[in-house]
């Protein structure tokens, strides 16, 4: 969702964090004034896909951004209820998280 809402220019967002997201099959974020920490897993291949076209249509659209890859990591590394979860992960993603909002937001 925080892709899409990137792809639609919402200029109420100044600060984003996609986890593990699709990203957009051409992505557009010209126009965004949001600074993106983008979070991806290193095991998952298929939302891995769209890391290059993220960070290259980032790049395009001069946005602050940061591309951070958890190593190690599975799809839905964040979540605690599910199998995949990796609290070293988590808890080192929900620190940078905190830091990107403290950064960018007001």
């Amino acid at each position: 969702m925080t892709w899409q809402l990137l792809q639609a220019g919402e200029p109420r967002v100044l600060a984003a964090v996609p986890f593990y997201g699709p990203v957009p099959e051409q992505p557009d974020f010209g126009g965004v004034p949001a600074a993106v920490l983008a979070v991806f897993a290193g095991l998952d291949d298929r939302v891995n896909e769209g890391r290059e076209r993220a960070e290259a249509a980032l790049r395009a659209a001069d946005v602050t951004y940061w591309i951070r890859t958890f190593e190690g990591a599975d799809h839905a590394f964040f979540n605690d209820t599910g199998p995949r979860y990796d609290p070293t992960a988590a808890a080192q993603a929900w620190t940078e998280l905190l830091d990107w909002f403290d950064r960018y937001l007001d």
